[in-house]
């Protein structure tokens, strides 16, 4: 199976999100709503659990199997840690979820050895996840 056209646009899409925050608060800080922080906060948290639903999804058809299970709990313990990272306070919330993010990589790593690939979907995985963890640190540096 080939990666559809629309999949990669929308997860280019959805990055952007991760880059107007820092990029904002960077370039014009006095001009940034009180609540774009938080607005953005709320992103990557939801996109680092919405990730973790999609390795779900990916589990799901072998989860009459060890593999399929095992996608399944790394799916959860993934949502878990995301939500967890989420409950801290900012510095450590953000370090807790690029950490998340680069587990969700090895994790599709795994899956794609495991489970089957979808021709294209880790390149497009990992670029995002690349874009992902340098505008979390660029917020972090801010």
């Amino acid at each position: 199976m080939k990666l559809p056209r629309l999949v990669s646009l929308l997860g280019y899409a959805g990055l952007i999100p991760f880059l107007v925050g820092p990029a904002w608060l960077s370039l014009s800080p006095a001009t940034a709503p009180h609540w774009l922080d938080h607005a953005w906060f709320v992103w990557v948290g939801m996109i680092a659990s919405f990730m973790a639903g999609t390795f779900w999804g990916f589990a799901l058809p072998a989860s009459e199997g060890p593999a399929g299970i095992l996608g399944l709990l790394v799916s959860m313990a993934l949502m878990l840690a995301a939500w967890t990272a989420m409950s801290l306070p900012l510095v450590p919330a953000l370090v807790g979820l690029i950490v998340v993010f680069l587990l969700l990589l090895v994790a599709d790593f795994w899956r794609e050895r495991t489970l089957g690939a979808v021709e294209g979907y880790f390149a497009l995985r990992t670029a995002l996840t690349v874009g992902a963890c340098l505008a979390i640190g660029w917020r972090l540096a801010i």
